[in-house]
């Protein structure tokens, strides 16, 4: 591509990325077109050029908010003017143009085109043909009425009681808070009244952050653009009537990937706009396989030290091999679609060039994960072809192909790819794989890891590892006080600190607080470095409050889920495994104890959404399956999981004293902690996420909390950990399948069998600290196991088998009752003679569980709460 297609290329995506900033705007002013005092009287005359005429009222023009989008442009010239001042015969009205010509573009101009269709292909639909698109225009003509719309959430609107081709009409109740993003209650709960959003104050504060936003490089603009859009504008609808659940930011967002795509793949295809049986597209996956064994394969002596480390640098490595096939690619962020949880999808063009170079760049780092980590990581990229046949939904032909199989595809093909890792190595180098290892067997082993150390050797902390082990420790300990992680495609030296450089792909990461920015040499060294250097603030949304404010660099924001952990009272370091689970020690080396609960017991905690693959294949109608929806929901998932998870565990003391999260981003997530502390967060969390996707029953999260002592091997015990979450998993309750937490070795459902179960052991504990017998828990946990229940498929009931016990157990509690004088303690005694002898409880009646097992599992939890 020469330098005059370059310049072509980036005038277009930034004109993309501002088409539709006039919704915004025209939304903070008071007044319609002929009274606005925003728009100057050049742009007003516009109107007939760039207003597209209505189709039933001759003379009258649509879609007036694209003469904001030419104001704002206008507004910022000088700028804009930044961004061109090394470019001959390009000026700022061809930007202005590009972006508000769309709705009504002069047939004859390719750009013009690219930008129109890319704005359909987002909205998943051809908007100048349908009538919610102009029933939106129109909207505009009753002034004000449409400031009052409220983004819609879309979880409001996933189904999976449809067919996979149906289409439906979902009832939106809730709506959004109108605000910039924020990591706090307001945003994460909803409203349902009807005030008229304050657009003005919002549009004020993001006018005053662009204007911090000074550079001569197109991408430093454009990118950093890009964060402040998700910031103020990821709550304002992109329309009224056709997109009231995706908001301008995600319409934007995609807009620009599509016109970017479609620039490439026509440049190489005779400059013509694909038909629509041409495939343009292609949806690029990846994912991150070994992460499991790779995190928790540690001794556990020094497990705790180093599992937020090892867990940082997986989300780092991922997070630099997509920046680097971004940049491969010759793409943008807005590229991006998604990348947490080990995984990414990225939208590109389907062009030769660009599936030569993916295939090579997986190889690159298929090769470089060897080198570095030999089986126990590897990555998986693959690409599916689509075009606008998959966009459009075709009310005629619900059988074809739709965006959400384009997903599900995708995914199989990663999914066969991770269950043949490394073949294409094997098949190459077979002895590598299969002849004997001729390692030394005296060769010292990482007393943190196990492995064996390779290279330098690094004493630290009284432990002997691998030098890389002590990088990823102390990457884990620095999170707690780090505000800013910086990357760059070329080693910085002026940073006081060495760079990161995951498995040598020469992309340098460096961690740094606020403060950085503000010395005057870090500053202008920082200046040099345009286009190569992007400065990402860690779960802060204010990301421009530097004294850099976004000068020659690409600065944004990231959220990370557990950049703060527990710290121990010695060192500052975070707490050991045992000093989570309670234990508090009366020296530095951690040996002798102070004090201690009588039960020393962490939990390990796994949970992730249900039916997510099925949720993006077919949960959403068949005409909704937009890429912008797609965006949105992937977001809203990602903003739960990796940000406001942080805060449900920094508002409660006893989540920040005694657990940790180890990992969660995406749609899941992996919590150490304090056995009892753990179960009440991981209720929080549940209860949080019900909020956030608007209590929709096709929206839940199943879980899973093994209980193991400190010291217990960690791999295992995330091992069992796992098994309790596929427990949840394969659990129903009613007609309700998942939506459950698996504890002591059973699933119980969120909704009805686990809040019985927590008000039964509520019951009990009390009790136990009255007249009821020490001995009970103990007693009844025994009776269960001896009664010897079988679950019976065909009544989807646990019977006893053995029912002596019951007899036994009858007899006990009535002669219980005989023997105690507290009252209370005999009227539940005798309300559970009459449960253990039929098997049922009538708060949860439907349950599969016996009234033995129920009593018997809430005794045991009472008596550890005791203890």
């Amino acid at each position: 591509m020469n330098a005059e297609q370059k310049l072509e290329r980036n005038k277009i995506y930034l004109s993309a990325l501002l088409h539709d900033i006039g919704k915004f705007y025209q939304r903070a002013d008071e007044c319609s077109v002929s009274k606005s005092k925003y728009l100057d009287a050049d742009i007003k005359n516009l109107e007939s050029i760039y207003c597209p005429e209505d189709r039933k009222v001759k003379g009258k023009r649509t879609h007036k908010h694209i003469l904001w989008t030419a104001q704002f442009i206008k507004d910022f010239e000088p700028q804009l003017k930044g961004l061109l001042i090394n470019e001959a015969g390009f000026s700022v009205d061809e930007i202005m143009r590009l972006s508000a010509i769309h709705h009504n573009p002069s047939g004859n101009e390719i750009n013009e085109l690219i930008i129109q269709k890319a704005d359909h292909y987002s909205s998943g639909a051809d908007r100048s043909k349908i009538d919610t698109a102009w029933q939106d225009a129109n909207e505009e003509e009753k002034w004000d009425s449409f400031k009052k719309v409220r983004m819609r959430s879309i979880f409001e609107g996933i189904s999976l009681k449809h067919n996979e081709n149906e289409v439906w009409t979902s009832s939106y109740k809730i709506r959004l808070v109108l605000c910039e993003m924020q990591l706090n209650e307001t945003f994460f709960e909803h409203e349902n009244n009807e005030a008229t959003p304050d657009y003005v104050k919002l549009w004020e504060k993001f006018v005053q952050e662009v204007k911090f936003v000074q550079t001569s490089s197109f991408k430093t603009f454009s990118e950093t653009f890009l964060y402040l859009t998700e910031k103020y504008t990821s709550r304002i609808p992109a329309s009224t009537q056709q997109l009231p659940d995706v908001s301008l930011y995600d319409h934007l967002k995609t807009t620009a990937a599509f016109v970017i795509c479609l620039y490439d793949y026509i440049k190489e295809n005779n400059n013509k706009l694909p038909k629509a049986d041409k495939k343009p597209f292609l949806l690029i996956g990846g994912d991150l396989s070994g992460i499991q064994k790779f995190i928790y394969g540690i001794i556990a002596r020094g497990a705790a030290k180093n599992l937020k480390g090892r867990s940082f640098y997986l989300q780092l490595l991922i997070d630099n091999i997509v920046n680097l096939l971004i940049k491969e690619l010759d793409l943008f962020d807005a590229n991006i679609i998604y990348k947490s949880g080990g995984g990414f999808y990225i939208l590109a063009p389907n062009t030769n060039e660009i599936k030569e170079k993916i295939s090579s760049f997986e190889n690159t780092i298929i090769e470089k994960l060897f080198e570095y980590h030999k089986t126990d990581l590897y990555i998986s990229i693959d690409y599916n072809e689509f075009g606008e046949e998959e966009i459009y939904y075709d009310v005629n032909n619900n059988e074809k192909r739709t965006i959400g199989d384009i997903w599900s595809e995708l995914s199989e093909k990663l999914s066969k790819k991770k269950s043949q890792r490394f073949k294409t190595k094997i098949k190459n180098n077979f002895n590598l794989f299969f002849e004997p290892n001729n390692s030394n067997n005296n060769a010292k082993l990482d007393e943190i890891t196990g492995e064996e150390i390779t290279g330098k050797e690094v004493k630290f902390d009284n432990h002997l590892m691998n030098a890389y082990t002590k990088e990823q420790i102390l990457l884990g300990q620095k999170l707690k006080d780090v505000d800013y992680w910086v990357n760059s495609l070329e080693e910085l030296n002026y940073f006081p600190e060495k760079a990161y450089n995951p498995i040598g792909l020469n992309s340098y990461n460096y961690f740094v607080p606020k403060k950085f920015f503000g010395n005057k040499e870090n500053q202008n060294q920082l200046k040099k470095s345009a286009d190569k250097v992007r400065a990402i603030a860690i779960n802060e949304i204010n990301f421009l409050e530097t004294p850099q404010k976004g000068i020659e660099n690409i600065y944004g924001f990231s959220f990370y889920g557990g950049n703060k952990f527990p710290e121990s009272n010695w060192n500052n370091t975070p707490k050991t495994f045992e000093e989570i689970a309670g234990v508090e020690f009366s020296d530095s080396n951690k040996t002798k104890r102070k004090e201690s609960p009588n039960l020393v017991r962490m939990g390990i905690l796994r949970m992730d959404v249900d039916n997510l693959g099925n949720v993006f294949k077919r949960g959403l109608s068949a005409d909704k399956r937009s890429f912008s929806r797609y965006s949105v929901l992937s977001r809203s998932l990602d903003y739960f999981f990796s940000g406001y998870i942080n805060k449900i565990w920094s508002r409660n003391n006893n989540f920040k004293e005694y657990t940790q999260i180890i990992y969660s981003g995406g749609d899941d997530l992996f919590i150490v902690g304090k056995w009892d502390i753990l179960i009440k967060m991981s209720t929080e969390i549940n209860t949080e996420f019900r909020k956030w996707t608007c209590q929709n029953p096709q929206l839940t999260l199943s879980g899973g909390i093994a209980f193991v002592a400190p010291k217990f091997p960690i791999l295992k015990g995330a091992g069992m950990s796992e098994s309790e979450e596929k427990n949840a998993k394969s659990h129903k309750f009613e007609e309700t399948e998942k939506n459950s937490i698996s504890i002591f070795g059973y699933p119980f459902n969120w909704d009805n069998e686990f809040k019985y179960l927590v008000k039964l052991k509520d019951e009990i504990k009390y009790l136990l600290k009255e007249d009821l017998s020490k001995g009970f828990p103990t007693d009844v946990y025994n009776l269960m196991e001896q009664a010897e229940l079988i679950y019976n498929v065909k009544n989807n009931r646990y019977v006893i088998t053995n029912y002596q016990v019951v007899w036994f157990a009858v007899y006990n509690f009535k002669r219980a009752v005989q023997q105690n004088a507290n009252e209370t303690v005999k009227e539940f005694l005798k309300c559970w003679v009459e449960k253990i002898f039929t098997g049922n409880i009538e708060e949860v009646k439907n349950t599969k569980y016996h009234a033995l097992q129920y009593i018997a599992i809430a005794a045991r939890w009472a008596s550890m709460e005791l203890r």
